[in-house]
């Protein structure tokens, strides 16, 4: 019987995996702002909640979400570096051939938006990440954060605001 409950439990975990590790992913990436990063913390934490051997947890996405941001402020408390690179623009095309100086320019924008992005506020990055990377609605992002929805739109604004002007310290216009 404990071989059946462990099998099950494994299936219960394989299937949050499955349905929920992307939008965790997200999570602990806007809060690190390093998508390898972002992955070990995912995969802590649920080698942990494996570990659990099932063990009942009333909310299982909320357990896994504490579970992985204290594995990244532990890991962050040992390296005493914040991460400041922000990984997923990397695999972001603005389109497919085109002039090398094209090319070239794209890759800086890039560089710069980067740069600015890692210059954010926790919050706001975690905001901009679930709506743009994730293409989340506010409401979807409000139930993600345990906040209402006009909160999330507002965070949006302010967020994409301080995004706009540290473009703009750094030289990139609008267009």
């Amino acid at each position: 019987m404990a071989a059946k409950r462990a099998t099950g439990w494994s299936a219960e975990v394989e299937a949050v995996y499955r349905t929920q590790g992307r939008e965790l992913w997200a999570l602990f990436y806007a809060y690190c702002n390093n998508a390898d990063r972002a992955h070990d913390a995912l995969q802590e934490a649920f080698a942990r909640l494996q570990e659990q051997n099932g063990t009942p947890i009333r909310d299982m996405r909320a357990w896994l979400l504490r579970v992985g941001r204290n594995w990244l402020r532990d890991v962050a408390r040992r390296q005493k570096v914040a991460a400041r690179s922000v990984d997923f623009l990397d695999g972001v095309s603005a389109g497919g051939g085109g002039e090398p100086s094209e090319a070239a320019e794209r890759a800086e924008l890039f560089a710069q938006v980067r740069e600015a992005l890692g210059r954010l506020k926790t919050e706001d990055r975690e905001v901009l990440v679930l709506r743009y990377a994730l293409g989340w609605p506010s409401q979807r992002i409000a139930e993600t954060l345990d906040v209402r929805a006009a909160a999330v739109d507002m965070r949006l604004s302010r967020a994409r605001r301080r995004l706009a002007e540290l473009l703009e310290d750094i030289g990139v216009g609008h267009e």
